[in-house]
């Protein structure tokens, strides 16, 4: 290999280390789960800090624009999650992918369903 070669690959292994997944963060675990809203839009969060998304495939959808990331495609696994400050979640896939959802509302109990609100959209915890 070349000394350019080994630089490079170097660089690029420094770089994709730091955008390892970090467990969800203790105050955050009741965020962990399978949420689905009303119009189909999906995120499985998962206790080791990654995400799943099934986005909405209708673009007239309301909520297409709310909660989709229009350049990826429908299905998108292993993004890695961060809760910033309070009120925000984001969900990236480095290099590709990343949207930030405001948390309007935290998980919480309506009756025997737990919901969340994100970006205005409320999303119902699968049991």
């Amino acid at each position: 290999m070349t000394k350019y070669t080994l630089l490079l690959l170097s660089i690029l292994i420094s770089f994709t280390s730091c955008e390892n997944a970090k467990p969800v963060p203790r105050d955050k675990e009741p965020f962990i789960g399978m949420w689905i809203s009303h119009s189909g839009f999906q995120i499985e969060i998962k206790s080791s800090g990654t995400a799943t998304i099934t986005q909405i495939a209708d673009t007239l959808e309301p909520d297409y624009s709310k909660l989709n990331i229009t350049v990826a495609p429908t299905f998108i696994k292993d993004m890695l999650v961060e809760f910033i400050g309070d009120n925000v979640l984001s969900l990236a896939k480095p290099l590709n992918y990343a949207k930030e959802y405001i948390i309007d509302k935290n998980p919480y109990q309506d009756g025997d369903t737990s919901k969340l609100i994100l970006n205005g959209v409320v999303f119902i915890k699968q049991k």
